[in-house]
């Protein structure tokens, strides 16, 4: 089975820093969105209004934090041919952790923005950030560690293996 890159070395390791980059603000905006709802149900009056101005910035940093790691791991996941989705198994298991715990968080965290903003007040589970940082914590290791579900007998060599001497 051949092997062959479809972007420069050098693109590779841009779009690899972006969905990092993307990540960190991923993962970083949805603990601090889900730690400022925890405190916006204990607070009374106007810190009520100030914890929903907060809530609101670091929901954004979050969603942009998202759009900015999905966007630049589909360009990495399909920017080799043969693609990754075709020679990992790693991949698929990062993506279903991520599906079902960050992406499925963050989509709870968006919601109960808009709620606590509204005045629907309901304290969360306590147990949420950990949650997130458990699915963060896999999917690290499955993207730093790709040898652990590769398939066997072929597929693309990891990308260091290919770099410019």
């Amino acid at each position: 089975m051949g092997y062959k890159r479809a972007m420069s070395w050098s693109t590779y390791q841009w779009l690899l820093v972006g969905h990092i980059l993307g990540f960190v603000a991923w993962i970083g905006g949805m603990i601090a969105t889900l730690y400022l709802l925890r405190v916006h149900a204990i607070v009374e009056g106007p810190a009520r209004d100030v914890c929903a101005r907060q809530e609101r910035r670091t929901a954004l940093i979050m969603d942009l934090g998202a759009t900015l790691a999905m966007a630049n791991g589909f360009i990495l996941a399909f920017g080799t041919t043969p693609t990754a989705f075709a020679t990992g198994g790693w991949l698929h298991v990062k993506l279903t952790v991520v599906a079902l715990t960050i992406f499925a968080i963050h989509g709870m965290t968006r919601a109960k923005v808009g709620k606590f903003r509204r005045g629907e007040i309901k304290p969360l589970p306590r147990a949420l950030p950990y949650v997130v940082l458990v699915g963060a914590v896999v999917s690290i290791v499955l993207g730093a560690h790709k040898e652990l579900l590769r398939k066997k007998g072929g597929g693309a060599p990891p990308p260091a293996a290919t770099a410019p001497q």
